[in-house]
């Protein structure tokens, strides 16, 4: 029905991204590089399984880590001053009221999602990069306006996330001038 015969010529198969290659960076007590953050699961990156990951297997490191986590929290704690964990009080947000108007929102999802396919996919070129951070650039400068203005929901805050994160996608990436794992550089 779309033209393909499958008896004559193989079906063109292109993979999707189904879990995200690499994570934060931990040790064997799940710390990163930033104080008190830990990380476990999906969200690490351990070493253990290689640059790939493989199906399941970040229930095994979450399992692992999130109990070496929990185990070294809970001795940091046991011995530290208690002065230490004081957490100060976030003032209150700013209530904008701008409404929303969701075919933005929706076209910036769009944005985003066809960038870092097109340009910052399993093939990656410095031009190529170099365009996506150019288009995200200029999407974050004006989310961050809408953001800063805007009556505050999932969407809004989502997408603001869903940009920043794909930034720095990108510029690991950038960083990143050999080919492993799930990421091939062609320059």
């Amino acid at each position: 029905s779309v033209g393909i015969d499958m008896t004559q010529r193989p079906i063109p198969v292109v993979p999707a991204a189904h879990y995200s290659c690499g994570g934060v960076a931990v040790d064997l007590q799940g710390r990163s590089s930033i104080q008190r953050l830990r990380a476990a699961g999906e969200v690490s990156c351990t070493g253990v399984h290689g640059a790939n990951r493989l199906a399941s297997t970040s229930l095994l490191e979450g399992l692992v880590w999130g109990i070496e986590a929990a185990r070294s929290i809970a001795a940091e704690i046991r011995n530290s001053v208690a002065d230490e964990y004081y957490f100060p009080e976030i003032s209150p947000w700013k209530y904008e009221s701008e409404e929303v108007d969701p075919a933005l929102t929706i076209q910036d999802w769009l944005t985003i999602k066809y960038t870092m396919w097109n340009y910052v996919g399993l093939v990656r070129s410095t031009k190529r990069m170099k365009r996506a951070r150019a288009i995200l650039r200029e999407l974050q400068t004006e989310i961050e306006y809408f953001y800063e203005r805007a009556r505050l929901s999932d969407d809004v805050i989502g997408l603001r996330n869903g940009c920043q994160a794909s930034l720095a996608v990108l510029f690991a990436a950038l960083e990143n001038k050999r080919s492993s794992g799930a990421h091939y550089r062609v320059d």
